[in-house]
């Protein structure tokens, strides 16, 4: 992959995730082994199990989503030989969850970075504020 094919593949995944079709991108853009870090420090393996808390966000947690945001995005190739490139992107979200009996309103930036190999993303990590929830 060169970068004027991801920098077109990133453009689509932008678009997608704007109007939170998570679920495709994972499935097209994402391999098998993936590895994704929470911003809690969570690490999830495996595109299955990412599937899943996907899944349980968006049909169990998810109670509005007022806005997804794209902001700014940074390609880097990657020194590390482990890699192809390197993808910093910024979102702006603001939705409503439900945890237990709580219901959070969350506004906030997410910064993720992507790292990617063949065409594919293979670990990613996210960073945004973590909410305490208290029973």
């Amino acid at each position: 992959m060169t970068l004027e094919e991801l920098q077109t593949e990133l453009a689509e995944i932008n678009r997608l995730v704007s109007n939170l079709q998570t679920s495709a991108v994972l499935e097209k853009y994402y391999a098998e082994n993936v590895v994704m870090i929470e911003g809690d420090g969570t690490v999830t393996s495996g595109k299955a199990a990412c599937r899943q808390g996907r899944e349980i966000f968006f049909k169990d947690m998810l109670v509005e989503s007022r806005q997804s945001q794209f902001i700014s995005q940074d390609v880097a190739v990657s020194a590390d030989q482990d890699y192809d490139f390197v993808v910093v992107s910024n979102w702006y979200n603001d939705f409503t969850i439900k945890v237990g009996d709580q219901l959070i309103e969350n506004k906030s930036n997410q910064l993720s970075i992507g790292f990617w190999k063949d065409g594919l993303v293979v670990k990613e990590s996210y960073n945004y504020p973590v909410m305490s929830i208290r029973q």
